[in-house]
């Protein structure tokens, strides 16, 4: 930006020296000359030359001024320039932050929604695993209805989460899929001939349940059937107790002649 200034000048008063001198032809001896009108006029000169000096220097000062303004108002319009990029880049990130409410939005809703079919859901589990242990082989049966009925107290208790409830239920299903993968043996009573007696008990994943008398006087398997103990040969006597052993890890694994009933 260019400034103009004024240039700083002498001011004569000339134009009043013929009023001062007089008019027409007079001769010099004629003239009278006023010596006050003339000082007069030198005073008024070096008053305007005092007011155009102090006008040139408040003009400088103006100057001066106007240029820190301009070099002011550049340093903001950087600023400015600046925030406006700021600005820009906060409105995306706020944008993206309003997206991800909504999506958290949705995922509640959605989730607050699972949440109200999972009770139903579990209890349609529970009635399908108490069916299941029910019509199931009768093996460890203290213990597996002792599992079911913890579940049960934990659906009526309300300190206990949903999640809790469902890691539960969910176990209970994956304890009793692994009852079908292994042979187990266990001791247990049962009543033979009217008489309670202490048996071996063999379990051969879900596809034989069988017993055998401590003494190895007498061997039987659940007959599904007619869901009930029946009495072996003793054919079976050894076959069962080798395999009695190798559940108990006593003995090596080998094949062995069992009472499996035939698939229906």
């Amino acid at each position: 930006m260019n400034y103009h200034r004024f240039k700083q000048g002498i001011l004569v008063p000339l134009l009043m020296l013929p009023m001062v001198l007089g008019f027409g032809t007079a001769s010099a001896q004629d003239t009278v000359i006023d010596t006050s009108i003339i000082d007069r006029a030198n005073a008024l000169a070096g008053e305007a030359i005092a007011s155009a000096a102090q006008a040139q220097v408040r003009i400088n000062q103006l100057s001066d001024e106007a240029d820190e303004i301009l070099q002011e108002y550049r340093e903001v319009s950087k600023i400015v320039d600046g925030l406006e990029v700021y600005n820009a880049s906060y409105r995306r990130t706020i944008a993206e932050q309003v997206r991800t409410i909504a999506q958290y939005d949705r995922s509640i809703e959605d989730a607050a929604a699972l949440q109200r079919q999972v009770p139903p859901l579990m209890e349609r589990m529970m009635v399908a695993l108490e069916q299941f242990v029910e019509l199931d082989l009768p093996f460890l049966i203290n213990e597996r209805q002792a599992r079911l009925n913890l579940i049960r107290d934990t659906f009526d208790d309300s300190s206990v989460n949903v999640a809790e409830k469902f890691r539960l239920v969910l176990a209970a299903y994956q304890q009793e899929i692994n009852y079908g993968r292994v042979m187990q043996h266990y001791t247990d009573s049962l009543e033979i001939g009217g008489t309670e007696r202490d048996v071996d008990i063999l379990r051969v994943g879900r596809v034989a349940l069988l017993y055998q008398t401590s003494d190895q006087t007498e061997t039987g398997v659940w007959d599904k059937a007619t869901n009930q103990w029946v009495t072996l040969d003793d054919d079976y006597r050894r076959p069962v107790a080798n395999a009695i052993r190798m559940a108990q890890n006593l003995a090596t694994l080998e094949i062995l002649e069992l009472p499996i009933p035939a698939p229906e």
